[in-house]
């Protein structure tokens, strides 16, 4: 794999003579760059919320907006506005300093509405490109991720928050879940318990489901009978539980509750609930503090912009756009292989659509990891699950030739 800055010699080489052509030291040098965009939010815009982290070579913004989305669940324009004051401060700092970042997310979290936010993520050359005319600024818009969601790992732990607070407001709420809030409700007395969560870790599992691991101290009064269980779970004991939230279901998105301690065949046992939960693969990237949970990577960052381009091709070009539905499209990077997961339906089925669908994804895909000289992977594995599902999966050569009109898509079905 060609080393990342010796990729961009010649952009990195241009990029400090216009720094040294204007002064002896960048504008913002290394160690400033959180400080010096949280005052250009605050000196300029009026923005003194503003919350900066610096994650390996990845930045991290964060800005709480009240009334990021309207009623019709659409980017409000004022919030918009913040959202671009900001981003500009950014472009203006990591553009003139010399602290070696690679990325930068920004987050505007909606503090009215759990889990609204919206997330701006950048390639930091590409920045510097648009500003020396190095890339169109049509081409720039096209690699920036913007992400209008609804996290669901903020508002799963709200939900789990309230569960818990009514079970001790109004301990009648767990009759049904006794066997659940094991064994607090079946060895306390009645309207006695307690439990006071301790700590949460979440992980994303879709744009819609989140698994909670909830650590919680329980406290009860003893019930006449049940007193030899004190000596294994005293008042103010540990429990855990694993909470699984799917906002599929709208009016349950409680969806399981797994305790750490159950009771079988008369004996008292208990599950790992931490190494079940470590099992899980976290696909979200952005933490409940509203910054990236581990420094971004150009794989990564190439996975997310190449999937996004997929659903434009077939939704901005009119021609394209009467011919074939999109209905999503996903795509990671796992091992050194990207894989691209699509659904793209012809409107009526005629022979070569398929070739249509493929050729034009694979030829963008080709020409977007040439223009990044990314050389981080070995294959390419497009899938269309629309329909009877269709694969095929490309070398990085054999890609690279077709980029170039070496092999025609036909030798590929």
């Amino acid at each position: 794999m060609i080393p990342f800055f010796k990729k961009y010699k010649t952009l990195l080489i241009i990029l400090f003579a216009v720094i040294l052509s204007g002064c002896k030291e960048p504008t913002y040098p290394t160690g400033k760059v959180e400080e010096s965009i949280r005052k250009l939010c605050k000196d300029e815009y009026k923005l003194d919320n503003v919350k900066t982290k610096i994650i390996g070579s990845t930045l991290g913004v964060y800005i709480p907006i009240e009334g990021l989305v309207d009623p019709d669940l659409k980017l409000n324009e004022k919030a918009g506005k913040k959202i671009e004051d900001v981003a500009l401060s950014i472009h203006r700092v990591i553009t003139s300093t010399n602290e070696l970042l690679k990325f930068y997310a920004l987050v505007a979290r909606d503090t009215k509405a759990s889990g609204a936010e919206f997330i701006l993520t950048g390639f930091v050359y590409d920045v510097i490109r648009v500003r020396l005319y190095d890339i169109s600024r049509g081409e720039y818009f096209q690699r920036i991720l913007r992400d209008f969601r609804f996290n669901a790992g903020i508002a799963g732990e709200q939900k789990i928050r309230e569960l818990f607070s009514a079970l001790n407001q109004n301990p009648a709420l767990a009759e049904n879940l006794k066997s659940i809030f094991y064994p607090v409700y079946i060895i306390g007395k009645k309207d006695t318990q307690k439990i006071e969560i301790t700590d949460i870790e979440s992980k994303e599992l879709s744009d819609h489901e989140s698994l909670f691991y909830v650590k919680a101290v329980e406290d009860y009064e003893v019930s006449p009978g049940f007193e030899a269980y004190t000596a294994i779970f005293p008042p103010g004991f540990n429990n855990e539980y694993l909470v699984l939230i799917d906002f599929a279901l709208l009016n349950s998105p409680i969806k399981e509750i797994i305790p750490k301690y159950f009771y079988l065949n008369n004996e008292i046992r208990q599950r790992n609930l931490k190494d079940t939960f470590d099992q899980y693969q976290d696909t979200g990237f952005i933490g409940i503090d509203g910054f990236p949970k581990k420094d971004l990577d150009l794989g990564w960052f190439l996975s997310q912009q190449i999937s996004r381009r997929i659903k434009s091709i077939f939704e901005e070009d009119k021609k394209l756009k009467k011919k074939f539905s999109v209905a999503s499209s996903q795509g990671e990077i796992k091992d050194g292989v990207f894989q691209f997961k699509f659904s793209i339906t012809p409107d009526a089925s005629k022979p070569g659509d398929e070739k249509i669908i493929f050729s034009r994804i694979m030829k963008m895909s080709g020409a977007v990891l040439h223009l990044y000289r990314f050389e981080g992977y070995k294959n390419v594995e497009f899938i269309n699950t629309a329909g009877t599902e269709k694969k095929i999966n490309i070398s990085k050569q054999d890609l690279e030739s077709l980029r170039k009109d070496k092999i025609k898509i036909d030798s590929l079905f």
